[in-house]
């Protein structure tokens, strides 16, 4: 092979070249055989390229792989659920297919940086208005995706690896906290159920929710055979979530083993608990509605639309928000109430209502915790319970009787 100089006599490398331009090639061939390049302005700033490359070689990195997509690796993420398990699956798919696929999805491996995946999270925060909790949330999609490529020695290492704190820095403040209903609020939306109307027939699966702490996918998967009347208990044994069957494919129920191992509980039933469950059998009887879904092998539910099917997650959480409106249609009305604005409701602020209120009347955090399903009584006490002004002012007084005592 003839030796090779640049037009200063510079001595070059094999798979170097200088090009009419005055800039510089390097050419190399990757395992499989294909031929790639890089290019620069400069034999020194070529040869810093180089070793970069040579130290991907030497490290195995796959460079045959390195022109292909995130989305790529998400479709290769999917099918494989590295580090997922079913429960949360559907949750990620949405979110991945929602946020990242439709532009950050397209970046090519070879154009990832760290640089890149800050920019793109700030942009979620100042152009989309996201929150940091779907911030964060959206980031352990994509950094789950990436880990698929380092394992796969098409990466290096992991460019979200950090990111989220940068972010945290600029948005952290912002995110999101789930809030309970007050008492006072409490009282007014179960005041609001028990009167006849359109959403009356909702009394008995939010008064579940509310008085057990159960997460919704929990309440829909109930089955008769799950309560036990005698003994006056609900066994929870599974759960069924709203899995999707891809963009543009809509979704389906799935049946899933509970959340966590602790999430297989049995937790007991108040009066007011039993009679819902009463109530909502007394109601079907009525109109003669029979179970007709199954899922996963499980059948014979309990909560269940006219037609027989189970009720859909995404309904109860519009009907929510619709009975929100409502109250505040009726407080502005009235004009005197204690409560001034109600909060817009959803599902899970009904179990973190029922943790509160558990909090405030003075239960034992550990058997609350077990009852909620949670894996330590840090969970419960840092996650699920608010501490109302009135629930602080009687505590605070407890400290003040004692001053006085003590004096």
């Amino acid at each position: 092979m003839s030796i090779r100089y640049t037009r200063k006599k510079i001595k070059l490398r094999k798979g170097e070249y200088q090009r009419d331009n005055d800039t510089f090639e390097y050419k190399w061939f990757d395992p499989s055989g294909k031929r790639h390049s890089i290019y620069a302005k400069s034999l020194p700033e070529l040869r810093s390229k180089e070793d970069v490359i040579l130290k991907d070689i030497m490290d195995g990195i796959d460079h045959s792989k390195l022109d292909l997509t995130i989305n790529s690796y998400y479709e290769i993420w999917k099918s494989i659920k590295t580090g997922v398990r079913e429960s949360y699956f559907s949750s990620c798919t949405r979110t991945y297919e929602r946020y990242i696929e439709p532009d950050f999805g397209k970046t090519k491996l070879k154009n990832l940086a760290y640089s890149k995946v800050v920019m793109f999270m700030e942009s979620l925060a100042r152009d989309k208005g996201l929150h940091f909790g779907t911030i964060r949330n959206i980031f352990l999609v994509l950094s789950m995706v990436l880990d698929i490529a380092v394992k796969d020695d098409v990466l290096r290492n992991n460019p979200c690896k950090g990111a989220l704190k940068e972010l945290r820095r600029e948005y952290g403040k912002d995110a999101k906290v789930v809030r309970a209903l007050t008492l006072q609020e409490q009282k007014l939306f179960e005041a609001f159920l028990e009167k006849p109307g359109r959403f009356h027939q909702y009394c008995p699966v939010f008064t579940v929710m509310l008085w057990t702490g159960l997460r919704v996918g929990e309440v829909l998967g109930l089955r008769w055979e799950d309560i036990d009347f005698v003994n006056n208990e609900i066994d929870v044994n599974h759960i069924i979530l709203d899995y999707s069957r891809g963009k543009g494919k809509g979704s389906v129920y799935t049946a899933n083993p509970p959340k966590t191992r602790n999430s297989y509980r049995t937790v007991p039933m108040l009066p007011k608990v039993r009679e819902a469950l009463l109530q909502e059998k007394r109601i079907q009887d009525f109109l003669g509605i029979k179970c007709v879904s199954e899922i996963g092998g499980y059948t014979n539910f309990i909560f269940l639309d006219s037609e027989g099917n189970v009720l859909p997650y995404r309904k109860l959480n519009h009907v929510l928000n619709s009975i929100s409106d409502e109250i505040n249609k009726e407080l502005r009305e009235a004009g005197n109430s204690d409560v001034k604005v109600f909060p817009h409701m959803h599902n899970h602020m009904l179990r973190h209502t029922f943790a509160t209120r558990m909090r405030e009347a003075g239960a034992d955090m550990k058997a609350v915790s077990d009852m909620m399903g949670h894996e330590g009584i840090l969970i419960t006490l840092k996650t699920y319970t608010d501490a109302s002004r009135e629930f602080k002012s009687r505590e605070i007084a407890v400290l003040e009787r004692y001053y006085e005592n003590a004096t």
